[in-house]
């Protein structure tokens, strides 16, 4: 169902907004947008998203869940697992998911998403960094791409391929199975479980290890004082 009609444009505002709406005319569930360069790009927690023109892959898809909208984060932990078993799959790249749904290789963010709501609809924007080399030393201590990882240029749209069958799958086994399952997968790609984290969440910094997720998806923190927390993943951990 996913990436039947596929949308290709040179440069969007975001690709999110263009899906946005396409879902409000009436595009079908699975209808894809993919752009070389977004002026405006949006990651979580309202932060910019940057890309080089025409080097990574910026693509949104629209789901019709039928969920409420406190639900609706569901959905990243859905595209997490497409995106790192797509990268495995596709470039053979040992990438992992950080929670909640940041996907690295080697400790490095490769890949980030976005959930957002349209009229009946969810947005599902994603960010894989593909053939971005020329990193600032800033960026390069925290970010990396397949073209680094693998040391030449990668076909963007080999991934885009292998990313929209893994999405397909992931998202047809959380509607079939429900969330439940989908975290048994989840937790198969994650690296987060067992380090030391410190996740900013409703103004509080909270530092611990991290013990695991919940059946909710909130990430469980043991505190240092013996405190069992659960952090929902509105959080940003670092």
């Amino acid at each position: 169902m996913i990436g039947t009609v596929v949308y290709r444009y040179d440069t969007v505002s975001s690709t999110n907004d263009t899906a946005r709406k396409l879902a409000e005319d009436g595009a079908a569930e699975g209808t894809v947008v993919v752009a070389l360069e977004q002026t405006m790009g949006r990651g979580s927690r309202g932060r910019a998203w940057f890309s080089p023109p025409g080097l990574n892959l910026l693509v949104s898809v629209i789901l019709r869940p039928n969920l409420p909208l406190d639900r609706m984060g569901e959905l990243a932990f859905v595209a997490a697992i497409a995106v790192a078993v797509a990268l495995r799959d596709s470039c053979g790249l040992d990438a992992a998911i950080k929670w909640p749904n940041d996907v690295r290789v080697r400790d490095r963010k490769i890949s980030g998403m976005i959930v957002e709501t349209a009229k009946g609809a969810a947005i599902l924007g994603v960010g894989i960094n593909v053939n971005w080399t020329e990193l600032s030393e800033e960026i390069a201590s925290k970010a990396t791409s397949a073209a680094l990882e693998l040391g030449r240029p990668i076909d963007t749209d080999c991934i885009l391929k292998s990313f929209l069958e893994e999405l397909d799958i992931a998202y047809g086994v959380y509607r079939a199975r429900g969330f439940t399952r989908t975290l048994q997968d989840w937790r198969e790609l994650e690296n987060t479980t067992g380090r030391q984290v410190t996740i900013t969440a409703g103004g509080e910094c909270i530092e611990g290890i991290a013990a695991g997720i919940d059946e909710n998806g909130s990430l469980i923190v043991d505190l240092p004082a013996g405190e069992r927390r659960s952090i929902p993943a509105a959080g940003l951990v670092r």
